[in-house]
């Protein structure tokens, strides 16, 4: 039995949250095949990087039109937010490193010395390398799978898990032999990313820009060169650790907020300086 594409754009029309199942099993699917092709454990992260933006815009023209593809990539242009929540996306990931390399010169795993020793010149290539595809990654997983979760009269606590939990799956086979996360322990997986979906859509739904969720994304992977005095795999554990209180605190901070369905406007969305 087939789909003609009209029967799917029906079935996506008018209910959220049939795109967003639609957009979870397309994203996992194409994530099996890109596996199953093989291209290593240098090509295949940049492969799954266009599968969240490629499926949102494709789900979202077959279930909503033109009209809200355009609305979908605006949100990719909000630049127009408080400095406040410029500062919180870039210094968030920026006081994580700092707690971790405090947390291994306290506990002795490494030395003031050899974490700035650690630091060479190719670290100003980081951010160049990841900011494109965390902007890509953000269109999908904040700008399209948050936003429609929450238009579908679900609470931000709902959305965080639910496509922070896809996430976690989509990172799952970086750990099979040859893939980036070889060798790594596997607990700090689901903690770290389930704590970096939390600040994600905190910063998102606060301020309805998938630029500055970008930016966040982008800041978490580039100040990792903060931390090449240390052992990958000590590092690997210790930011679970502290990902998971920083998210704590912020969970804690922003209260009830968390279990409410969001207003529908961004204006009305708990104050947006502008």
């Amino acid at each position: 039995m087939t789909v003609s594409p009209d029967t799917f754009a029906r079935c996506l029309a008018g209910s959220p949250i049939r795109r967003l199942a639609a957009f979870t099993v397309l994203v996992l699917a194409l994530e099996a095949a890109t596996f199953l092709a093989g291209f290593g454990r240098h090509v295949t992260p940049f492969v799954l990087v266009l599968i969240p933006p490629v499926v949102a815009l494709l789900v979202t023209a077959a279930g909503s039109g033109a009209a809200a593809v355009r609305s979908l990539v605006g949100r990719m242009g909000r630049w127009r937010v408080g400095w406040v929540w410029y500062l919180a996306a870039i210094g968030i990931p920026v006081v994580e490193k700092v707690i971790v390399d405090l947390a291994g010169v306290v506990a002795g795993v490494t030395t003031p010395d050899r974490l700035a020793g650690a630091v060479s010149g190719s670290a100003l290539l980081v951010p160049l390398v990841v900011l494109v595809p965390a902007l890509l990654e953000e269109l999908g997983w904040r700008g399209f799978a948050v936003q429609t979760a929450v238009d579908g009269g679900r609470s931000p606590a709902w959305a965080a898990a639910v496509v922070g939990a896809v996430f976690v799956l989509l990172h799952i086979p970086l750990y099979l032999p040859g893939q980036l996360y070889d060798g790594l322990p596997g607990w700090p997986l689901p903690i770290t990313l389930l704590s970096g979906a939390v600040l994600l859509t905190w910063v998102y739904l606060r301020t309805r820009s998938a630029l500055l969720a970008g930016l966040m994304h982008a800041a978490l992977n580039a100040t990792v060169p903060l931390t090449w005095g240390l052992d990958p795999s000590w590092v690997w554990q210790a930011r679970a650790v502290v990902l998971a209180v920083i998210a704590a605190v912020v969970v804690i901070a922003s209260g009830r907020w968390w279990l409410a369905r969001p207003p529908a406007t961004p204006d009305e969305q708990l104050g947006v300086q502008r």
